[in-house]
């Protein structure tokens, strides 16, 4: 599928994927990314060219099989925490008992029963977002869609309604319902996601696991998605006495691991060497003074004055700033995808 606005902006490129019964697929992205923009052409909330298939058959428009929370997350604000919950239910035929027993259970679980008297209006923006996660508590769903439900929170916050979320997403595909949820945060999408699709300006740039896309990323984009410490450098291909090198400024690594595995003949031009914070070379002709490091996990991440992150086991004064040629990717400096075979 395609979405372009009448005005002639395509943005959203050319979608083909399937997600699978019971499974939980996260869109990963920043702002400008078009999150918003996939989840509601996917769960059919607005149109497209193409087609959208829900087991088998066309979704021309939302179904009562769909629930979406949304970015801005469509509540009442004039109404009470008790009446958003309701009127779907109410909406749908529901008996009141039906209805009362419902959304009692869904802020049980999400722990705003104290809040169900209360206007949305007065509520802080976290337990705006626990009442458009208790929405997906009251009925059943073949595909549930969550976009960026953590925006606007505090990191500590965010932790906090992600722990809230994750569970009820995990028993919506332990149900056999699809699950996307979108998100600008790499920890977020790593920790909730089956599969992982990378977006940028509308265009799909890589699906796949993590650890499929951390192992061969398709091009810059998706590296950078996935590690925080990816880094990028332009260097040249090039022939010396027959054998292919890469050569960045005055220094020169060999590069025949890639000779006749690379889509076309890229000798004699620039191009993006990538390669994760933990794949720089243990010494090499070139080195930096570190300025400072800082722990995470269990790794120590080297900082140099420009900037470089070097991931290794300790801190130390002065690191290579050259990769470990045996673990690079290669990118077309142009268009920035992988040129390797």
């Amino acid at each position: 599928v395609t979405k372009q606005y009448l005005y002639g902006a395509q943005v959203l490129g050319a979608l083909d994927m399937e997600i699978k019964d019971g499974e939980i697929i996260a869109v990963l992205g920043d702002e400008r990314s078009g999150k918003t923009t996939f989840i509601k052409v996917v769960s059919a909330v607005e149109d497209c060219d193409g087609e959208i298939l829900l087991d088998g058959k066309p979704m021309t428009q939302k179904t009562d099989d769909t629930i979406v929370v949304f970015d801005d997350l469509a509540l009442f604000a004039g109404k009470t925490f008790k009446y958003n919950l309701a009127f779907p239910l109410a909406i749908r035929g529901y008996d009141k008992q039906e209805i009362e027993s419902r959304v009692t259970t869904a802020a049980e679980r999400l722990g705003i029963v104290a809040c169900l008297n209360d206007k949305v209006r007065k509520a802080s923006l976290i337990d705006k977002k626990r009442l458009a996660i208790a929405r997906l508590l009251i009925r059943d769903a073949k595909a549930v869609f969550v976009d960026d439900i953590t925006q606007g929170l505090s990191a500590e916050e965010s932790k906090i309604i992600l722990g809230e979320l994750q569970p009820i997403l995990v028993d919506f595909a332990r149900k056999g319902a699809s699950v996307v949820y979108s998100t600008a945060s790499r920890e977020e999408a790593m920790s909730i996601a089956d599969r992982i699709v990378v977006l940028h300006y509308g265009e799909v740039k890589q699906i796949g696991t993590c650890d499929e896309i951390y192992a061969h990323p398709e091009n810059v984009w998706a590296g950078e998605a996935v590690d925080e410490f990816f880094a990028f450098e332009e260097a040249t291909l090039e022939r010396v006495d027959g054998k292919l090198k890469l050569v960045f400024g005055d220094c020169v690594l060999d590069a025949g691991r890639f000779d006749g595995k690379l889509i076309s003949d890229y000798d004699g031009k620039a191009v993006y060497v990538g390669w994760h914070g933990e794949d720089y070379a243990e010494n090499g002709e070139r080195e930096e003074q570190v300025e400072y490091a800082f722990r995470q996990s269990d790794k120590v991440v080297n900082v140099t004055a420009s900037g470089k992150k070097v991931v290794g086991k300790q801190k130390l004064d002065k690191v290579c700033t050259l990769p470990n040629v045996e673990k690079v990717f290669l990118f077309d400096k142009e268009n920035e995808n992988s040129i390797e075979k």
